[in-house]
């Protein structure tokens, strides 16, 4: 008996036109899949931001070897890091700075900057209160060169003043109408 060999498989119009038409869909779904992470990673970008470090007077008498030294543990957010200091994990919240919280427009940038403002170890000067209420220890904080990490993220557009007290008050103040005017940062853009 002989055997049939077979036959390879023809495609008529009407299957051409079938196949074309799903192509075509899953060419349309993959576009319309692909269009919210373009547009997102469009808006994800941060933007190039100029760096512009303040250096706020320290209190007459005080010099920056007159403050207490910490090593950063972790940043927690814009205004918030915990240190070793005296040998024991503190929490310090910055006293002339706010930043956004976690879910906030600006919040992962403003983190991103302090934690490079930081590095690995800041410098605290207290002011008129030692906590805050929920515990953590106020401080207005500096690099070790100097600069005020309060006052260059509200200058650069990442928090806003904190206006309730505190010695730079009024300065950090008019830092963040300049940055406003200017449309700096995530803040003000």
């Amino acid at each position: 008996m002989r055997r049939r060999r077979p036959r390879a498989p023809s495609f008529s119009r009407r299957g051409r036109r079938g196949w074309a038409l799903v192509l075509t869909l899953l060419a349309v779904v993959s576009v319309v899949a692909a269009l919210p992470y373009a547009i997102a990673s469009k808006d994800a970008r941060r933007p190039v931001q100029e760096a512009l470090p303040v250096r706020l007077t320290l209190p007459p008498g005080t010099s920056l070897d007159d403050l207490k030294e910490a090593r950063v543990e972790e940043v927690l957010d814009g205004d918030t890091i915990d240190v070793i200091l005296d040998g024991r994990l503190t929490r310090v919240r910055y006293y002339g700075v706010d930043t956004p919280e976690r879910g906030d427009r600006c919040f992962r940038e403003a983190t991103d900057r302090n934690e490079s403002l930081v590095g690995g170890r800041v410098l605290l000067l207290p002011d008129a209160r030692d906590e805050d209420a929920f515990g953590r220890e106020l401080r207005y904080v500096f690099t070790r060169e100097g600069v005020s990490v309060d006052a260059t993220l509200v200058a650069e557009g990442f928090g806003q003043a904190w206006r309730q007290d505190g010695r730079y008050r009024d300065d950090i103040i008019g830092l963040e109408g300049e940055a406003q005017a200017a449309g700096r940062g995530c803040l003000w853009r």
